[in-house]
């Protein structure tokens, strides 16, 4: 989960980089998942290690909204009358991304390609993976539930006494429209 909230981390030095805002102040509001949770405490941590080299990013608040979109919503309603400018929504999983984006449609803010604030979103269902590629969603980082593979190789290996690494990470992608494409026909979560 740490290594998700880098590569949300990384993936925005580069595009704030490639729209040459690399020096801008920027704007960022946290939705995160619920409170201590792996996946919030991991991703909060990552995105936070990237975010420290860069003084220009102010993160405005994080709140816990419970991984769910009726919350998501409800605290991204609360930021939109909170901050005049937010630049990045980092939402730590995609239930809460679609609850955000419902109050900023309300609320009249664009958002995603060419929108007013930048949607980084966790998870990447394939309901979310169509939103990027329709460019509401910039970026959707990869947490792959499919892991019994990985699992079953590791277990095979230490049956057969042969020793595997104590961390083994899974191949996770960052989804953008340039990538999307090709991983959407065979989506299947």
């Amino acid at each position: 989960m740490t290594a998700e909230g880098v590569r949300a981390g990384k993936w925005l030095e580069q595009d704030l980089e490639k729209s040459g805002r690399a020096d801008a102040d920027i704007n960022l509001v946290v939705l995160q998942g619920t409170a201590r949770s792996s996946a919030q405490v991991g991703r909060s941590k990552g995105f936070e290690e990237v975010a420290k080299q860069h003084p220009n990013w102010h993160i405005l608040a994080r709140q816990d909204a419970e991984f769910t979109t009726a919350r998501g919503k409800e605290v991204m309603e609360h930021y939109l009358k909170s901050f005049d400018r937010i630049d990045v929504l980092v939402s730590q999983n995609d239930d809460m991304t679609f609850g955000a984006m419902e109050a900023m449609d309300e609320a009249g803010v664009t958002y995603g390609k060419d929108g007013q604030v930048t949607v980084i979103s966790f998870d990447s269902v394939k309901k979310a993976l169509e939103m990027v590629r329709d460019g509401k969603i910039n970026a959707d980082i990869e947490c792959s539930p499919l892991l019994g593979p990985y699992v079953d190789r590791l277990i095979k290996k230490l049956e057969a006494g042969e020793s595997v690494p104590r961390s083994n990470p899974v191949d996770e992608k960052v989804f953008t429209q340039e990538n999307v494409a090709r991983y959407l026909p065979d989506r299947r979560y």
